[in-house]
């Protein structure tokens, strides 16, 4: 295949598929259809896709004739995408769902490895009720998706969906996709029902997950289908509109707003100090908010009188433990603090994102901020590996 350079051996860390019908109809068992219908299901309505959620209509996905989320090709460009019409609908990049189309666009990007998330599953699986049915459901994208990497064990990787609406039931998933030979699990860090995953609630999940050696990937979405109280998008939407801004902004802020919130709430919780093996891995943030994060939580630590006391070192805490955060194609803050960050951070290409990057346009901007071969090889793959206990 391609490479952008023999010495790099690229795996993105942060790329999506999109979850087709298959999941609902074929994959989901047959008892469990008639409570998915109403806790979450997938419609074709004037030729497009909705979704039921919780008995009703969930919101749409922005600009729906254009699907943002799987827009994005080998070859394509900002200014591009930019212009598309908005009045014509245009379909999503068959590699967001067809592992075929997939290898062969990883191939073009110069990636040899890719972490795979969901699109579907990130943005309305979460805010599911019926714990019974988003069990059934966890286990039917996974088993989809584990489906879907068998076309190339090696350069596939799935990434877990877990009912967290029951911790019992997220255990027996977890335990589950260990077996099957998963590396990773999601949480999407959202308030929902009054809880936050660094809660007590969830304290056997990471316990388990640290016995079973599974990385917490901890990715925030961005979509309109939360209320304020429980992310910060739908927020930020409203400030946006306010504003006159004219169109959606939360891609831009609100993920690094709930990246910020939950390193925060594990700090404070001294998360990474009850479980100190447990790997985690921050997506589709950036790395420039974790620094000035670490920073505060210090500071707002010393403030506070703590009923658990906690290290007061967050920094020395978090790098001293088995993490990674993700970073794209044009990170200045990488870019400029290669040295800082070359422990941690790991390249992720956000695929089929409409902002999707290659390893190529990374390479390129780390070495003019003067990284070296060493640095490079580690942002691009090495360190996203040692998280992840994934061989070369």
């Amino acid at each position: 295949m391609p490479a952008t350079k023999r010495t790099i051996a690229v795996l993105d860390a942060d790329s999506h598929v999109l979850e087709p019908d298959d999941v609902w109809t074929t994959y989901l068992e047959a008892k469990h259809r008639p409570a998915a219908r109403k806790a979450f299901w997938r419609e074709h309505r004037k030729g497009g896709v909705t979704f039921v959620v919780n008995g009703k209509a969930a919101k749409e996905l922005p600009t729906p004739n254009l699907p943002r989320h799987a827009i994005w090709k080998p070859g394509m460009t900002p200014k591009r995408i930019g212009g598309m019409d908005l009045r014509k609908r245009h379909a999503p990049n068959p590699g967001a769902s067809n592992a075929k189309a997939r290898l062969k666009d990883m191939d073009a990007m110069g990636v040899r490895q890719a972490l795979l998330y969901p699109t579907y599953f990130l943005e309305y699986f979460p805010i599911v009720d019926d714990a019974q049915a988003a069990a059934a459901l966890a286990r039917a994208y996974n088993r989809w998706l584990a489906d879907f990497c068998r076309a190339a064990p090696r350069r596939l990787f799935p990434v877990a969906v877990l009912p967290w609406q029951d911790v019992e039931l997220a255990i027996a998933e977890a335990q589950r996709v260990a077996q099957e030979g998963f590396k990773a699990a999601l949480v999407r860090p959202i308030n929902r029902n009054g809880r936050f995953f660094h809660q007590p609630y969830f304290r056997p999940l990471w316990g388990e997950m640290e016995r079973l050696g599974l990385t917490l990937c901890i990715h925030p979405s961005s979509g309109p289908a939360a209320v304020e109280w429980e992310t910060n998008a739908p927020f930020v939407e409203r400030v946006s509109a306010n504003m006159k801004i004219g169109h959606p902004v939360a891609d831009l802020v609100a993920n690094t707003m709930d990246s910020g919130v939950s390193l925060v709430a594990m700090m404070a919780d001294g998360m990474m100090e009850k479980y100190p093996k447990l790997k985690t891995m921050f997506a589709h943030s950036g790395c420039a908010w974790l620094p000035v994060t670490l920073e505060k939580i210090e500071t707002y630590l010393w403030l506070s009188q703590q009923a658990d006391p906690v290290s007061l070192e967050p920094e020395h805490v978090y790098m001293g433990h088995t993490n990674a955060v993700t970073f794209d194609s044009c990170d200045g803050s990488v870019r400029r603090m290669h040295g800082l960050f070359k422990p941690i951070a790991a390249w992720g290409s956000r695929y089929p994102n409409q902002e999707t990057g290659t390893a190529k346009e990374a390479v390129a901007d780390l070495k003019k901020g003067g990284a070296p071969a060493a640095t490079i090889a580690r942002l691009m793959g090495g360190n996203a590996r040692r998280v992840l206990a994934i061989p070369g």
